[in-house]
């Protein structure tokens, strides 16, 4: 098990940093390509008309590691305050799509 500074430095080199070599883009709109119903395949619908569009892999993949880095820090702070009942954390990656608000677990459609 990896210490506190250990596991800070693990998630900005494997989720934080991951963008910026642009390889989910290619992922995402493959991905889409495969299974237009899939989940959050409708991110790489808007990734390949943003790319359409002239937009630049790079500023694609800084917005996305902005947006990483909020949400790793948001998920942080919500393990702390409010916590999670009896500290059960454990797992909790497997009930994440379910958990999708809108019932669709990512799926077309499910965004805001």
């Amino acid at each position: 098990m990896p210490t506190r500074e250990e596991f800070l430095r693990l998630v900005w080199d494997e989720v934080i940093n991951a963008p910026i070599t642009g390889d989910w883009i290619d992922n995402a709109i493959e991905n889409t390509q495969v299974d237009s119903n899939a989940s959050f395949a409708d991110a790489g619908a808007s990734l390949k008309k943003l790319l359409a569009n002239g937009a630049d892999r790079r500023d694609i993949s800084l917005v996305a590691r902005y947006a990483i880095y909020e949400s790793v820090f948001s998920l942080l702070y919500m393990l702390d305050d409010p916590g999670v009942d009896g500290g059960d954390v454990f797992m909790l990656h497997e009930s994440l799509l379910g958990a999708d608000p809108s019932g669709m677990e990512g799926f077309p459609g499910s965004a805001p």
